[in-house]
């Protein structure tokens, strides 16, 4: 299967591109945008090009080549497919989040998505869980979907505009997609186990400076495809 990796990139840390570049699939990098401008960005390239699937991720994560096979492997027994990680890489919570029957990726208490946001499971709680599990929240972690479900349900922040001061959670693309998919009950969005990843983010306190600087001035898409 021909896959493409798409990376919303608003960070310019070695890092990330270090590990990223260890994966051996075709790249597009969105640079400087912002989940908005991305609203017509990465719904027009897949309509333009023709891999069988397409991975999205934020330059915040990394995965080791193996950790992505897995992913890749996935895809060829699953339409959608998600790798899972810490949900801050200074917290033991995984960003598994149980609620009713359901395991669902979430990211923060204020997600549209979550009516109870105190039941994160610990990572080490992970161990009980099968190889491979269905959820309700991707999170974008290295999350692989087929072409014909992004031109079904493209990728779109939750408001329609970048209205200045507004949360970030009236972006949340991720869980804006997994709602509408969830929703529809027609495709099952999987996690696989085995694609542990690293999150490198962490949960500053009031007044702490960022680790992350974002660069929204130079807009730029770079594609390094076949």
């Amino acid at each position: 299967m021909k896959n493409c990796l798409m990376i919303m990139s608003v960070r310019d840390e070695e890092i990330i591109k270090h590990a990223i570049s260890k994966l051996k699939i075709p790249k597009v990098w969105f640079k400087g945008f912002t989940e908005y401008e991305l609203n017509t960005h990465i719904p027009s390239f897949i309509e333009e090009t023709n891999y069988d699937n397409y991975f999205i991720v934020s330059d915040d994560v990394i995965i080791s080549p193996e950790n992505f096979s897995y992913l890749e492997e996935a895809l060829h027994k699953y339409e959608i497919v998600t790798g899972w990680g810490c949900f801050r890489h200074n917290n033991h919570l995984a960003t598994i989040h149980s609620q009713g029957k359901q395991w669902i990726h979430c990211q923060g208490g204020r997600l549209p998505l979550m009516e109870k946001y105190n039941k994160f499971l610990k990572t080490y709680e992970m161990d009980a869980l099968p190889d491979e599990f269905e959820v309700s929240f991707t999170g974008w972690f290295f999350t692989g979907i087929r072409r014909h479900i992004w031109l079904e349900h493209p990728y779109h922040t939750i408001a329609a505009n970048d209205i200045q001061g507004t949360s970030q959670y009236l972006a949340s693309t991720d869980a804006q997609w997994s709602n509408r998919i969830t929703n529809q009950n027609k495709y099952k969005q999987m996690c696989i186990k085995k694609a542990n990843i690293t999150h490198v983010s962490y949960i500053s306190t009031p007044g702490e400076n960022s680790w992350w600087k974002y660069d929204f001035n130079k807009k730029e898409i770079i594609k390094e495809l076949d």
